[in-house]
């Protein structure tokens, strides 16, 4: 009986172990198609951390397309776009968003796009409840003449105000913040 029960918790724990190294697996296999990047953002008065994924081109027309527009979007691909902030900061010179983590969302249009932090961190982003929004603004949108093959979030300064762009295909959203 003691032998038996020791085997029946064993096959239970390599299962375990099979479906758990599967799913890892698969995340690996994921990853390497639009791999994790980070972008920091130090000044004397805020510190921002952004964690994103950036998927490829590939040849594809991105936006009006594989990625909707009118529809929101988390941003990337993979797990939820997060974004953290050290201190209180105002976008667009009045939309207020207090220090803390976020998930980005955006809905992208033609002329500008939404962007969204929402005070909801999903594991994925594949679902989007827009009751815990923190803050809706706009992002203005630029066309650019060459191609960027890979999503990229970054935060330039441009005359020492701070601005979070993102670009990917010929399209290029930008919007600036400053500290409170």
């Amino acid at each position: 009986m003691k032998r038996r029960v020791i085997l029946i918790i064993g096959a239970i724990i390599f299962a375990l172990l099979i479906v758990i190294g599967w799913q890892q697996y698969m995340l690996f296999q994921t990853k390497q198609y639009s791999p994790e990047a980070t972008v920091q953002y130090v000044t004397s008065d805020i510190r921002v951390d952004v964690f994103y994924n950036r998927p490829y081109k590939k040849g594809r027309d991105i936006f009006g397309e594989l990625v909707p527009f009118g529809e929101w979007w988390r941003t990337g691909a993979n797990e939820a776009t997060t974004i953290t902030f050290s201190r209180d900061v105002a976008f667009n010179e009045n939309d207020i968003l207090k220090a803390g983590k976020y998930s980005v969302v955006t809905i992208p249009n033609t002329e500008e796009w939404v962007l969204i932090f929402s005070n909801k961190v999903p594991d994925w982003g594949t679902d989007y409840d827009d009751s815990a929004d923190a803050l809706r603004t706009f992002m203005a949108v630029e066309q650019l003449p060459e191609v960027v093959e890979q999503f990229t979030i970054d935060i330039t300064e441009d005359n020492h105000q701070p601005q979070l762009i993102m670009a990917w295909d010929k399209t290029k959203v930008s919007v600036p913040f400053r500290v409170l």
